[in-house]
């Protein structure tokens, strides 16, 4: 009977736990372990298209050399994960004041589906899309953005359940609940304007 009771004390738990949802997860890369000249795929992150390489940029302050991944050819890479109710961070520096960046998270299928955060051209606003194959759904545009220019600018989002927010700068630009679903669940990914990217993290939110 007592080694019964020992057997429930540690069966019930593992029951508990083995019926939680997914463990929210933890995601960093600031691209420094490459080599420069590496092409993507590199580490965890998986190339969709165009062309992703490591190359070594001066720091903003022009006192450092820093190994940055810069898109090529609309290159977009992505980590194929299930991230859920997390903060999404990454450092984008243009090419030219017209390249549009685009910032991806709740990828499935491949990449081929999920949502991204458009920086338009020209610091003239943000757009949040939705995507399926080659269908693009705007969900919401900002007219106003932060005056990044050229320069390395940071971006977040925070994804919690169904609704996203898109912060430029530590300012909120964009808010969106997505009704269609009960919760945003994928990977990340980055890329498709031809620009420098780096420091991208991902942390979970309680």
């Amino acid at each position: 009977m007592r080694i019964y009771k020992i057997f429930l004390l540690i069966l019930i738990p593992l029951i508990i736990f083995s019926g939680c949802t997914t463990i929210p997860k933890s995601f960093s890369d600031d691209f420094s372990e490459y080599k420069v000249g590496q092409k993507a795929p590199f580490g965890d992150w998986k190339l969709k298209q165009g062309e992703f390489i490591i190359v070594a940029i001066l720091s903003k302050d022009k006192k450092n050399i820093n190994k940055v991944a810069e898109a090529i050819n609309h290159g977009v890479i992505y980590v194929d994960m299930n991230f859920s109710n997390f903060l999404y961070s990454v450092d984008i520096k243009r090419k030219e004041i017209n390249d549009e960046p685009r910032i991806y998270f709740g990828l499935k299928n491949n990449a081929n589906e999920g949502y991204f955060i458009k920086l338009e051209r020209n610091d003239m606003g943000y757009s949040l899309y939705k995507f399926n194959g080659t269908k693009e759904v705007l969900l919401n545009r900002s007219y106003s953005a932060a005056p990044a220019g050229t320069d390395f600018y940071r971006y977040q989002i925070i994804v919690k359940k169904n609704t996203i927010k898109f912060f430029a700068g530590g300012q909120l630009y964009l808010t969106y609940t997505d009704k269609s679903v009960k919760s945003i669940v994928g990977g990340i990914g980055i890329g498709y304007g031809n620009g420098y990217y780096d420091n991208v993290r991902v942390e979970p939110l309680s």
